[in-house]
């Protein structure tokens, strides 16, 4: 099945119904190499294809049980843009992933694998899915302990998945968004955005927003500040050179004075700007 998903092949129909008679059999593999062939379908230029043929074939069943489970789950109702069930809408989300990364394109598949098991309907028609982002990482947490995923790719996977229902509003204040980029860490960020894109065309929706693009400008603005003592345009060294100072609780204590100010915006987190602050701490 990843041959034929890398290279476009059509599965002999003999063949095909021998993988669905025997897809039991896959279990006996090491789940290292189920994980790398997923990995490769995941990374091939039709991943989509493959997935459907995974599916097709009695596999998916076999490797995700969990994911298959989210066929049939509507998600159509008044007011939402939804327009698949949760497999399908998850599997188109996947089709329009834009990254090359495997890791984020798995993510893209099952970001909303929690959704059956937080499923309700609302008198008014209604369909929530409360926590499901919740319910989808420990899922997720479990899928990569299955397949023997590497302590990064899991932590980038859980990330991806926990926070992918990040909140998109102009009212947002500079804290909520440094909030946000200190759980999602800058790292992800862009892979965070592509997912949500994919989401979005995944469930009928346009590609961006005013909104989207408006947090994405913000992301750009707040990241030019520091979110930490150790983003600061000095360090340590340079604390104890100007002040003639020995390693001590002293030199800490100035850095976070100085971090304080730049957060406050009461200083520009420029070296210059900051060695010339430091210069009044000689008379004080």
């Amino acid at each position: 099945i990843r041959i034929a998903t890398e290279l476009g092949f059509t599965i002999e129909e003999k063949t095909l119904d021998a993988i669905k008679k025997n897809a039991s059999l896959i279990n006996k593999i090491a789940k290292e190499r189920v994980r790398e062939e997923l990995f490769k379908i995941l990374s091939s230029p039709n991943p989509y294809d493959g997935m459907l043929l995974l599916r097709n074939a009695g596999l998916l069943m076999e490797i995700l049980p969990e994911f298959e489970k989210t066929f049939g789950v509507e998600q159509k109702s008044p007011g939402r843009h939804h327009i698949y069930d949760v497999g399908t809408h998850s599997l188109m989300a996947l089709k329009n992933c834009k990254s090359q990364d495997p890791i984020v394109r798995f993510a893209t598949l099952i970001h909303d694998i929690g959704k059956p098991q937080t499923y309700k309907k609302l008198p008014t028609g209604v369909i929530t899915f409360y926590n499901h982002e919740v319910v989808s990482t420990k899922i997720a947490v479990n899928i990569a302990d299955r397949l023997r995923f590497s302590k990064k790719e899991k932590d980038k996977l859980i990330t991806l998945v926990r926070y992918h229902q990040f909140t998109v509003d102009e009212r947002q204040t500079d804290s909520a968004i440094r909030r946000f980029i200190r759980n999602v860490g800058k790292e992800n960020i862009s892979d965070m955005i592509t997912l949500r894109i994919a989401d979005r065309l995944g469930g009928g929706a346009r590609e961006t927003s005013w909104r989207l693009e408006e947090f994405k400008k913000r992301l750009i603005e707040v990241q030019k500040e520091p979110f930490a003592v150790k983003d600061l345009k000095i360090d340590g060294n340079d604390v104890m050179k100007e002040l003639n100072l020995k390693p001590g609780p002293k030199v800490g204590e100035i850095l976070n004075t100085l971090f304080e100010e730049v957060v406050e915006k009461k200083l520009e987190n420029e070296k210059k700007a900051l060695l010339s602050r430091l210069k009044e701490f000689k008379t004080s």
